[in-house]
């Protein structure tokens, strides 16, 4: 059994759970509220000025947290095998289960929203360049 030292490993391991929650969201939000930012900016009468420098916060938000959050949890996901009792391998292979489930149900819903007004209604789905840079950065983040 993998004995746990009482002294944490990382900064992030001192936090309490609702400050690294806080932390997650807002890394997994950043990206998508530079979009919504740039959005709602063009059609206010927000000064050029403030556009830029609030884009770029929103994208540090998200590269910083998901720096962080790789230092955090780099090798946990793949916890080797050996160290592990019989207990512990299960529910790692639980969570790798669970995971792959909630991705292919995520998968089927998207492919589904296109695929019903497509085939079912006839309608055409455009995507133009900035519909495919923002899909092609939030799937990279």
């Amino acid at each position: 059994m993998n004995q746990v030292s009482a002294h944490p490993r990382s900064r992030i391991e001192r936090l309490s759970r609702t400050w690294r929650h806080v932390l997650v969201v807002g890394t997994l939000l950043g990206l998508p509220a530079m979009f919504a930012w740039s959005s709602v900016w063009t059609a206010t009468t927000v000064p050029p000025i403030f556009w830029g420098p609030v884009s770029f916060l929103l994208i540090g938000v998200t590269l910083f947290g998901a720096f962080i959050l790789y230092r955090y949890a780099r090798d946990r996901a793949d916890m080797p095998g050996p160290g592990l009792d019989e207990r512990e391998r299960q529910l790692r292979d639980r969570a790798w289960i669970l995971s792959y489930q909630v991705l292919s149900v995520v998968v089927v819903a998207l492919v589904a929203a296109l695929v019903v007004p497509v085939l079912g209604f006839g309608q055409p789905v455009t995507v133009d360049a900035s519909l495919a840079t923002a899909g092609a950065l939030c799937l990279g983040v």
